[in-house]
């Protein structure tokens, strides 16, 4: 089995935060479609002019391999997008400054849950929610 994928879907600024998650975490976007790229089908309904330019679907890879990929909602896709607190996107890094660095990049803007510090289970760790309203955890354990 591989590793699970994080899922993300915005409400029309997805290229917006993949690039951001690009720059911040080290990655590189190595697929991007999007609703105007979709055929027509009879089992879906037809995507209007106002959605062409949203992303249907984006990958982005960071540097160990591993993957987010994400979307942006469109009506009668899916249900309502819903921006909660229903998951989080866990980060472990190689060093306590790499996870400081990530932390603050992420809260810019957004939220700070729980500031970088060392915890009772050993590890450097903290939360924030980035501008997107999306949770993130930071974490570094330097056993």
């Amino acid at each position: 089995m591989k590793a699970p994928t994080i899922y993300l879907v915005f409400s029309g600024n997805c290229i917006e935060a993949f690039d951001f998650y690009a720059e911040t975490l080290g990655g590189h976007i190595t697929m991007k479609s999007q609703y105007k790229d979709m055929p027509p089908s009879p089992d879906y309904p037809p995507i209007t002019e106002e959605y062409h330019e949203l992303v249907m679907h984006i990958t982005l890879e960071l540097a160990d391999g591993s993957v987010i990929q994400g979307s942006d909602r469109v009506s009668g896709f899916g249900p309502d997008l819903e921006v909660g607190n229903n998951f989080c996107v866990s980060i472990q890094t190689d060093s306590q400054q790499e996870a400081d660095r990530i932390h603050h990049a992420l809260a810019q803007r957004g939220i700070v849950t729980m500031p970088m510090q060392k915890t009772f289970w050993g590890a450097y760790f903290g939360s924030c929610q980035d501008r997107f309203g999306i949770n993130w955890m930071i974490a570094f354990n330097a056993q």
